[in-house]
C-alpha cells in the first residue's frame, strides 16, 4: 500500500501514530508519555480526545503493543488535512490492502467517504459496528467491532486524520500466560495490565534494575521480567516470596528470559540501598473487606494506610536512585482519597503524576495510581 503524506510540521523525518486507548483513557496516555520519556524518544502530543491519542515522533520509530497495558490498537497516520487532500490522497492509495473484508472505524468521520471509495474499486468491503463493549472509567461503554482491518478516521475542525491500525492488543495470549503460571492468589492478584502500566509510569526499560516493595507473587516482576528489565522483589509474607520465586522460575523458562531476579523475604522498611532505577508496585489495603465499610470505618482506613506508607515511603527515597520514579497505588474506600500532598510533604518526595483514579462502577474499594520522585 503506498503511502504518500505531506511532511509534519516542514519535517520530513517524523511520522504520526495513533493509539486507540482502554478503559482508563487519561492513565493510558500517562503511560504512552512515560514510555517515551524513559527511552529518550522525541516526542509530541497532537490530539487526546475520549480514548484516541495520536503522537508525534521520529520517523521509523518502532512500537509494539504489547509493551503497553492501555493500548487497544495503534498504526500509523497515512492522511491528515482537509477534506479535498484527503479524498486526494484517497484516490491516489488503497487503503485497505484486500479484496474482500470486514472492517470497523474508530473516530467522529461518517463511514460513507470510505463505503464510496471501496465501491469503485469493487471491493467487498463490509462496515463492521461495535458487538463487544467496554466500560470505560467515566461509565461511557467503547464499542469494539470484530473486523478484519480497523481504520482511525477522525476529524478536528478541519483537519481530518486517517490511519490504518496495524497492531492488536494480545488479549489472549496475556490471559493464558496469567491463568497458566504456577501459583495463583484470586484476591490478591495484580492484573497483567496494570502490572505494565506501573512498569512503564515508574520509566523502567530493559537492563534497569526495578524494586517492588510489596510483591507478593510477583505480578509486577513478572511483566517485568519479559519487558527485559532486572527486578528485585521483597514482601514480608514467606509464603508470597516463596510463591514468587516458583512463577519467575516458570517465566524465565517459558520465555527463555535472559535478565535477572531476586525475591526476598523482607519487610519493606529494610529493602536494600541498591539505588534502583524504578520502583512499581501495589501496596496492601491490609485485611479483605467482605461487606462495604460505613464512612467512619472507610476513614479509619485511609488513616490508617497513611500512617503505614509514610516511613516506607521514606525508606524508598533513600534506596533509588535521586531521578528514580516510584509508580504506586494508594487505596480508595467510599469515595475517600490518600491524602497526597501531604504524603509528599512527609516523606520529601515530589508529586510528578497527580492521583488518577482507577475504578469500576461495582467496587467501593479502588485505586489511585500516584507517581513519585
Amino acid at each position: 500500500m503506498k503511502t504518500q503524506r505531506a511532511p509534519i510540521n516542514n519535517n520530513p523525518k517524523s511520522m504520526r501514530v495513533f493509539f486507540i486507548l482502554g478503559r482508563n483513557p487519561k492513565l493510558s496516555r500517562e503511560e504512552i508519555l512515560a514510555y517515551m520519556r524513559a527511552r529518550n524518544r522525541e516526542h509530541k502530543e497532537i490530539l487526546f480526545e475520549e480514548n484516541l491519542f495520536i503522537l508525534e515522533t521520529n520517523e521509523g520509530e518502532k512500537f509494539d503493543i504489547q509493551e503497553f497495558g492501555g493500548v487497544l490498537k495503534l498504526g500509523q497516520i497515512l492522511c491528515e488535512g482537509e477534506e479535498k487532500e484527503l479524498r486526494e490522497f484517497m484516490k491516489n492509495n488503497e487503503l485497505v490492502p484486500a479484496d474482500k473484508f470486514t472492517y470497523g472505524i474508530f473516530g467522529n468521520l461518517d463511514s460513507e467517504i470510505l463505503k464510496e471509495k471501496f465501491r469503485k474499486e469493487k471491493k467487498k468491503a463490509i462496515l463492521k459496528h461495535g458487538r463487544q463493549r467496554m466500560m470505560m472509567q467515566e461509565g461511557k461503554k467503547l464499542e469494539l467491532p470484530n473486523a478484519d482491518f480497523y481504520l482511525f478516521f477522525h476529524a478536528v475542525k478541519d483537519k481530518i486524520y486517517f490511519g490504518l491500525a496495524t497492531q492488536d492488543y494480545d488479549y489472549h495470549k496475556i490471559k493464558e500466560r496469567d491463568m497458566n503460571k504456577p501459583v495463583r492468589r484470586e484476591q490478591l492478584a495484580i492484573s497483567p495490565r496494570l502490572s505494565k502500566i506501573l512498569i512503564n509510569l515508574s520509566e523502567a526499560k530493559p537492563r534497569d534494575l526495578l524494586l517492588d516493595p510489596f510483591c507478593g507473587i510477583g505480578g509486577i516482576l513478572q511483566e517485568a521480567l519479559i519487558k527485559g528489565i532486572n527486578v528485585y522483589g521483597i514482601d514480608k509474607d514467606k509464603q508470597a516470596t516463596i510463591d514468587a520465586e516458583k512463577n519467575l522460575d516458570w517465566i524465565k523458562e517459558k520465555y527463555a528470559i535472559k535478565n535477572n531476579f531476586k525475591i526476598e523475604n523482607l519487610d519493606s522498611r529494610k529493602a536494600p540501598d541498591l539505588q534502583f532505577v524504578a520502583i512499581a508496585t501495589e501496596t496492601p489495603l491490609g485485611r479483605i473487606l467482605r461487606k462495604k465499610p460505613n464512612n467512619n470505618e472507610a476513614k479509619q482506613i485511609i488513616q490508617n494506610f497513611e500512617a503505614y506508607i509514610i516511613p516506607i515511603l521514606s525508606k524508598l527515597k533513600n534506596v533509588k536512585k535521586s531521578k528514580a520514579k516510584i509508580a504506586i497505588t494508594f487505596p480508595v474506600v467510599n469515595n475517600l482519597h490518600v491524602d497526597t500532598p501531604k504524603i509528599a510533604q512527609k516523606t520529601g518526595l515530589e508529586v510528578v503524576m497527580k492521583p488518577i483514579l482507577e475504578s469500576r462502577e461495582d467496587q467501593f474499594i479502588s485505586r489511585d495510581i500516584i507517581v513519585f520522585q
